[in-house]
């Protein structure tokens, strides 16, 4: 009896052990609060205020990323991509999609302490396109009325400048998980969380964000950031170095636009010559060192269904041919972000093989990338932003920045494959613009940066994001989604 009273008490202790370890091994990786999060982008952003956003800017989508973390809107994005509740908690409509009713949660607060009321909300969206929407106040709810069937009204509130926010003089203020600490154009921007955020307050206290880096200067910060961009040619060595690399979906699209005053424009055999010139493949192998595929229509095959209509091997006979036919063929002008050296390096292998195809090229770096129309300018090689997992969405964005209406005429219908199919053709064909390559978004990683996580349409998700350090005590507040 005592032997076994022994065995027991050993059975047990054993027991007790490995629950305290599980028990240690949790408290270890459970997500603590505190800290501040470093990160660089290469982009330039000139504005914070969701009033100066528009697509189509070199800076539109690294500007939205931004914004979303300082402004809500009425309805998001899960991480599968699909609608969610955001400020707010439901909607209605009736069975034209002509009337539509969002109830807003109750208890949203500006980050001044300001209640999220209706009125506030319906100022908000107005200050966008007054006469694109017709809005209500309907108790603590916000009433959309159309004269037409309007079945689009979610996608369109999920992206965009649908953001809400509150604005007195010169300061627009938001409801969303960071609040603005400090910003100047181009150069800096810091948040610190919000303690009355509606969704729980964020993890980290303090995010810290340097505009304006170069990927080679991000990479030479590793150590003194959390979290750089990554160019392609240095993947294998982040990796090396025990840094995390984190890669998202193909969800960008390098691309030549053709420039609306641009020589490009004048003969569109000229650019469908380029196009067939161009060695995609050997883009994506060497230069982005596999990162990417080759890229012959706007969207990828993961997100359309058809991109593989679209062939993207050279034609060099083909393209000769098409060069023959135009009489003068003038030097052309492609125009780069000089402070991106892929960029460079991507522009000068299109001039060199525009030139086996009789076309001359001169590639030329610019400071910053500025108004896609700048004189001098016939194409310029930009990196295209699929806005959201979502074919027509997305598509229709890419159109809006190959060639801007600016509301002028009503976009083209893209509801069906066949559609979009039609529509990505008549922008190759037509020279507005010549796909290159799909590629992913990039990341080096802080090992202590942890719950980082890529939406499958990129992005970030900071609030989530906490740092392996000891824990400093908040009291999270919030009633979650």
């Amino acid at each position: 009896m005592k032997v076994t009273r022994l065995r027991f008490l050993a059975a047990a202790s054993c027991l007790l052990a490995v629950v305290a370890g599980a028990a240690y091994s949790h408290a270890a990786t459970r997500p603590r609060y505190g800290g501040t999060l470093r990160v660089e982008m290469r982009a330039y952003v000139n504005s914070m205020d969701p009033r100066d956003w528009y697509l189509g800017t070199p800076d539109s989508a690294s500007s939205e990323r931004l914004l979303m973390l300082v402004f809500d809107r009425l309805v998001e994005l899960d991480s599968d991509g699909r609608i969610a509740p955001a400020l707010a908690i439901g909607w209605q409509h009736d069975a034209n999609f002509t009337h539509w009713q969002f109830l807003l949660r109750d208890d949203v607060k500006f980050h001044d302490g300001t209640p999220l009321t209706a009125s506030s909300a319906v100022s908000a969206l107005q200050a966008e396109i007054p006469e694109r929407w017709h809005i209500a106040v309907a108790d603590h709810a916000v009433a959309f009325n159309f004269a037409e069937p309007h079945p689009q009204l979610l996608n369109e509130l999920v992206a965009g400048r649908s953001f809400i926010f509150r604005a007195t003089g010169d300061t627009v203020i938001g409801t969303g998980p960071f609040r603005i600490a400090e910003w100047r154009a181009q150069q800096r921007l810091v948040l610190t969380a919000s303690d009355d955020y509606w969704a729980g307050r964020p993890y980290v206290d303090r995010v810290e964000i340097g505009l304006g880096i170069a990927l080679q200067q991000q990479y030479l910060d590793l150590g003194k950031t959390d979290v750089a961009e990554l160019a392609p040619n240095l993947l294998r060595r982040v990796e090396e170095s025990g840094a995390h690399v984190s890669v998202s979906p193909p969800v960008e699209v390098w691309a030549l636009i053709s420039q609306p005053d641009g020589r490009a424009v004048a003969d569109s055999r000229v650019v469908q010559a380029l196009s067939l010139s161009i060695d995609r493949t050997s883009i994506v192998n060497v230069l982005l060192q596999r990162q990417g595929e080759p890229a012959s229509s706007l969207l990828p095959q993961w997100l359309s269904g058809y991109a593989f209509a679209f062939s993207t091997g050279p034609d060099l006979t083909r393209a000769k041919q098409l060069r023959s036919q135009v009489s003068s063929s003038p030097v052309l002008t492609l125009v780069y972000d000089a402070a991106d050296a892929l960029a460079m390096q991507i522009a000068q292998r299109v001039a060199v093989n525009a030139r086996d195809a009789g076309i001359t090229i001169t590639a030329t770096g610019e400071s910053r990338i500025v108004d896609r129309g700048a004189p001098k300018a016939d194409l310029r090689l930009m990196r295209l932003r699929l806005v959201r997992p979502d074919a027509e969405q997305a598509l229709g964005a890419l159109l809006e920045q190959v060639e801007p209406n600016n509301g002028a005429t009503p976009p083209a219908a893209l509801h069906s494959p066949q559609e979009r199919y039609a529509a990505e053709q008549a922008a190759i064909e037509s020279a507005r613009v010549i796909p290159l390559a799909f590629v992913p978004e990039l990341y080096a990683v802080n090992p202590v940066v942890k719950d980082w996580r890529i939406p499958r349409w990129g992005g970030w998700d900071l609030a989530s994001v906490w740092l392996d350090q000891p824990e400093v005590p908040v009291a999270p507040k919030g009633n979650g989604r």
